[in-house]
């Protein structure tokens, strides 16, 4: 007896998904935004290694995708703060998730612990 076996397909929404979250740095920075708003150079300080080039183009990219908006403040001096949308707010569970698979510690809930600041 062979059994017969559905065709493999592809699914457009996951080609969506991580055509924009599988891009290098833009996972992290969600993480970070999921801490609190944040301003630009303080998002730099939690990432130093990412450049301020690449950063910016990430953050414009989640800003079209309607995952984070940017507040100017008028100042002096100028300032900017990065917020997650409520669509990018939304992206917590699955992060949380990833969390869980990577092997970070829970709570009895099996929600993962967050890390303790270093200072």
């Amino acid at each position: 007896m062979t059994e017969t076996q559905l065709p493999l397909t592809s699914c457009s929404y996951t080609e969506e998904v991580f055509a924009l979250l599988g891009k290098r740095w833009t996972g992290l920075l969600i993480d970070l935004l999921l801490q609190r708003p944040a301003r630009f150079n303080e998002l730099h300080a939690a990432l130093p290694t990412l450049s301020k080039r690449v950063m910016s183009e990430r953050l414009t990219e989640l800003q079209t995708a309607a995952l984070v908006e940017r507040e100017v403040d008028p100042g002096p001096p100028i300032t900017a703060t990065y917020r997650l949308t409520e669509r990018g707010q939304r992206l917590g569970p699955a992060m949380d998730a990833l969390r869980v698979w990577a092997g970070a510690p829970v709570d009895n809930d099996g929600r993962p612990i967050p890390p303790k600041p270093s200072r």
